[in-house]
């Protein structure tokens, strides 16, 4: 069983919680930092294909939005795909971690992140990043999602 951490005496309107407690026999799952990239795709950084017969494009066809926005909304459909791959929802996510290179725009995240989970809201850390692993990606998120609650 999961639970927010709640403090006594607090307005509990903020866009995220505090914590979350996690009692019992639940599966916890650690979502690798996904980005706007496809799941599977040829790494930048190394030159390697992952899964070259599910990669969407290849390097040099590979591009990204360049709108903050628009990227953090599909760096959220790639964690969905993931979690509902291991028999989860979005409703099952404890904890997310943000890796923002543009804290200027952090609003803009917020948008999109808090119609993403239209009212559940895990725990979260907002880190503000020089680089990420290609110089297109504005964001990275990871998550921590506990299934079977």
């Amino acid at each position: 069983m999961k639970e927010t951490i709640v403090l006594p005496g607090y307005v509990d309107d903020m866009p995220f919680s505090l914590g979350y407690e996690v009692k019992g026999g639940a599966t916890t799952l650690y979502l690798s930092g996904a980005t706007a990239y496809p799941l599977y795709y040829s790494h930048p950084a190394f030159g390697w294909v992952a899964n070259a017969e599910q990669s969407d494009e290849s390097d040099a066809g590979m591009s990204l939005p360049n709108s903050i926005k628009e990227q953090t909304q599909i760096v959220l459909e790639n964690l969905k795909i993931v979690i509902e791959a291991a028999g989860g929802t979005i409703n099952d996510i404890v904890k997310t971690t943000i890796f923002n290179k543009r804290m200027d725009l952090q609003d803009e995240v917020n948008e999109v992140y808090n119609a993403f989970f239209a009212g559940h809201r895990p725990a979260r850390s907002h880190i503000g990043v020089a680089d990420l692993v290609s110089p297109d990606l504005l964001i990275e998120i990871e998550a921590i999602a506990v299934l079977n609650d």
